[in-house]
């Protein structure tokens, strides 16, 4: 059938308060620009046509295509259309990735309820078990590492450039839904080389909704995974989760909240086990230190959204406060009780984001400023100081075995790190406009991000013995045989201070070209800048095309240049920087001469 022109598209959500009325021009195009995700129904009206009706419902950062097929009026009446198949394929987007929607994230099950979790759903994204949780090889995507990938939260910086991943975590019922870009997005997205982690809050609306939940898992259908044959039961477990979120108006139609809160508990018994040849005394010595690791954290969400003429306002804040007793990392899983250490944190984020629909409402110049602050403070310090020095016990069979490590393997007991805290302060201004010409539509912004970050690191005192262990229970652990002493610090308290700083900047500009009505080429360029870093040509020119071969097919192809971000986790001990100015010194050492020396470690090193 021929185009319709002059048709009255009218799209409201009665739940978010919010009705856009536009026309059809000549060739019966239409677009409503600036919906936050959510559900929508579409009326579309001509005199002489059948009014037809439809349900919609948007996703997060993308362009939703709708065709609606308009009838010649043969009695009064109007046509709803129900159970339409919601398009799922994005036929205007280069980029690759998924869109984890908020049906998977209330009904997919999570282990620990971390809605990240759901990352694994996205084709190339692997949640590496091996790797220690929120560490840079936790969730690579596409072989990129975690900390190559950047995760926004309402537009807001949410990257941990310490760690790698998420920085302030948000209990999982504030959060609507998420988008994984894993490549080949536009020119918008930067600050990284991995994937793009887009990730939005639920807001309230003209209903009022809320829950209360208890979470509960224990051991009890747990089984045991501990390499030990002996050892047939499960280590204890008990892990609550209390959580309560609500949402409402508090003007209809105008002022709408919505709020949550979260506490979590956990005391969990470690499935540790001593490495094979472990000498009996150390056995004794270190049973003293194995305790339960317990988690204690809390999280509180609070978020404000006006809808005021042709502005969308919003404003959010989110802290979380969480501490571990006696903390094992997956990667020290051998390492002795005595070696663990306890952690904390507190982090706080705050959000404000204005829309503005400029001109034209049928086609306006869409306007986005936002600006955030971020604070987050964390700490890392020995649980057992009273264990003595981090020592690394080479253990030989014999004094004559012919090696350089021991024949019996080697444990490693007492803490070799000093405490460390790093107080992260991140300031976070953007803005956007966006507009429609004829078949190009335009976006150009600017990103700006200042990081100040101040601490102290932590000192490395490591003893590292080589001996039999019958000589150690003997003469105890300097006697015993060759040693070496590595130090890592600063030659002066100062000198271990961290004081970092940084802006970035990024400018950019892209257009979304439809070229055919089943083809859209995306061109982009943008420009990343550090001040703590000289070179200013961080260039990026993008492009790709999206071909809807078929309804149910999409072809895409990109091209582009991507930069990483400030890495605070390397930048944190390169002096130059502002890090700390750490000297290693490694003496070694013969107590007893050269007797007791079952080493072949000393007579390496006086070669070389």
């Amino acid at each position: 059938g021929a185009v319709v022109s002059g048709a009255q598209i009218v799209i409201k959500s009665a739940a978010l308060g919010l009705e856009r009325t536009v026309t059809t021009d000549e060739n019966g195009f239409y677009r409503v620009v600036a919906l936050p995700a959510g559900q929508y129904s579409i009326t579309v009206s001509h005199s002489g046509f059948a009014t037809r009706s439809q349900d919609l419902e948007l996703t997060l950062n993308r362009t939703a295509r709708l065709d609606i097929d308009l009838e010649v009026k043969t009695v009064e009446g109007q046509v709803n259309i129900t159970g339409a198949e919601t398009q799922f394929l994005n036929p205007s987007d280069s980029a690759t990735g998924s869109t984890i929607t908020p049906r998977k994230i209330q009904d997919y099950p999570t282990n620990g309820r971390n809605y990240l979790d759901l990352m694994q759903l996205v084709p190339g994204t692997v949640v590496n078990r091996q790797a220690d949780t929120g560490s840079d090889n936790s969730t690579p995507v596409l072989g990129e590492r975690s900390g190559n990938n950047n995760f926004l939260i309402d537009g807001q910086p949410n990257q941990s450039t310490v760690r790698g991943g998420a920085a302030s975590p948000f209990n999982q019922e504030t959060i609507a839904e998420f988008q994984v870009l894993t490549a080949g997005y536009k020119a918008e997205f930067g600050h990284a080389s991995g994937a793009i982690v887009n990730v939005i809050t639920k807001s309230g609306n003209n209903d009022y909704h809320g829950l209360a939940s208890v979470y509960f898992r224990n051991n009890a259908l747990d089984s045991s995974n501990s390499l030990d044959p002996i050892q047939d039961e499960a280590p204890f477990l008990q892990r609550w989760d209390y959580s309560l979120a609500m949402g409402g108006p508090i003007i209809k139609d105008k002022v709408f909240f919505f709020g949550s809160g979260e506490r979590l508990r956990e005391n969990r018994r470690l499935n540790f086990l001593f490495p094979v040849n472990t000498p009996q005394f150390i056995k004794d010595f270190e049973n003293g230190f194995d305790n339960p690791s317990r988690t204690y954290e809390t999280r509180g969400f609070l978020k404000f959204d006006e809808q005021l003429g042709r502005h969308q306002l919003s404003q959010e804040v989110n802290y979380t406060n969480g501490n571990i007793t006696e903390f094992l990392p997956l990667s020290q899983a051998t390492n002795l009780p005595s070696r663990r250490n306890d952690t904390g944190g507190r982090h706080l984020l705050l959000g404000f984001a204005d829309t503005m629909l400029l001109g034209d409402q049928g086609n306006p110049w869409v306007v986005t400023l936002r600006g955030g602050y971020r604070g987050s403070t964390s700490e890392t310090r020995p649980a057992h100081p009273d264990a003595g020095v981090g020592t690394t016990f080479q253990m030989f069979s014999s004094n004559n075995t012919g090696g350089l490590f021991g024949n019996l393997g080697s444990v490693s007991f007492g803490n070799n790190t000093t405490r460390t805290a790093l107080d992260e302060k991140y300031t976070s201004v953007s803005a956007s406009a966006a507009k429609l010409f004829g078949d190009h539509a335009l976006k150009f912004g600017w990103n700006f991000l200042r990081t100040k970050v101040d601490g102290i690191e932590s000192r490395i005192l490591n003893l590292q013995l080589f001996a039999t262990p019958a000589d150690f229970e003997t003469f105890g652990p300097i006697d015993a045989g060759f040693f070496t002493v590595t130090t890592a610090g600063g030659l002066t308290p100062q000198a271990d201070e961290i004081h970092l700083r940084n802006d970035y900047n990024g400018i950019y500009a892209q257009d979304d070209w439809k070229f055919l009505s089943n083809l859209t080429i995306n061109a982009g360029i943008r420009w990343d800048y550090d001040s703590e870093f000289q070179t200013k040509t961080n260039i990026s020119p993008r492009i790709g095309f999206a071909w809807a071969a078929t309804p149910k097919t999409v072809v895409r192809g990109h091209y582009g240049l991507f930069y990483d971000q400030f890495r605070l986790n390397i930048a944190r001990d390169v002096p130059s920087f502002g890090g700390a100015d750490r000297r290693v010194i490694q003496p070694f050492s013969y107590p007893r001469g050269f007797f007791g020396v079952p080493t072949l470690a000393p007579a390496a090193i006086n070669a070389s």
